[in-house]
């Protein structure tokens, strides 16, 4: 299951790192911790909500038993898929762009924007206007121009798709922990 940075998670991976309500505080508090933080900060923080203690009142024993769960099983596997970076020597666990990824799956959205109906309004629009220029002689209205005015509309929907798209990936859905 091993994955670099670069690649899409599959959906079987996806589900398989979401299926563990440890793994998902890990990835949602990550999402808050865009630079990272201390395993043992994860550790203490798990364990008093699983507790439902404050972390002053947490045993030593409680705090032990979630760190080495989280170091020994939940690290490996989320850095194994390349969701997260984990620095051993600092003891940080910081995010790749696979978190915001995952959160998508819990993406409650209900009327996503129609893109191609976008793509081809615009399209139409612009041979019907196109057709009439070629067939009316405006002097603002020649072929040329208007050839150019359905380019730079088609560019201009093209980039606001793709800061769209990122944003939904990067300010989206949130990874649910048991409580949510």
């Amino acid at each position: 299951m091993s994955h670099t940075d670069s690649n899409t998670l599959s959906q079987d991976a996806a589900f398989d790192l979401l299926s563990n309500a440890r793994r998902r505080f890990v990835l949602r508090r990550l999402q808050s911790h865009r630079d990272g933080i201390e395993l043992s900060d994860l550790a203490e923080e798990l364990a008093a909500k699983e507790n439902d203690l404050s972390p002053d009142e947490l045993s030593a024993q409680q705090r032990k038993r979630t760190y080495v769960s989280l170091y020994q099983t939940h690290i490996p596997k989320l850095s194994e898929a390349g969701v997260v970076e984990y620095d051993s020597e600092t003891g940080m666990v910081s995010p790749t762009r696979h978190v915001d990824e995952l959160a998508q799956y819990f993406d409650e959205e209900s009327e996503p924007i129609s893109w191609q109906l976008i793509y081809v309004g615009i399209a139409s629009a612009g041979l019907v206007v196109y057709l009439v220029s070629i067939a009316v002689e405006v002097p603002l209205l020649r072929p040329s121009y208007v050839g150019v005015a359905i380019l730079v509309s088609l560019v201009i929907v093209s980039g606001v798709h793709y800061v769209y798209t990122e944003r939904q990936m990067t300010n989206g859905a949130k990874i649910p922990v048991e409580d949510d």
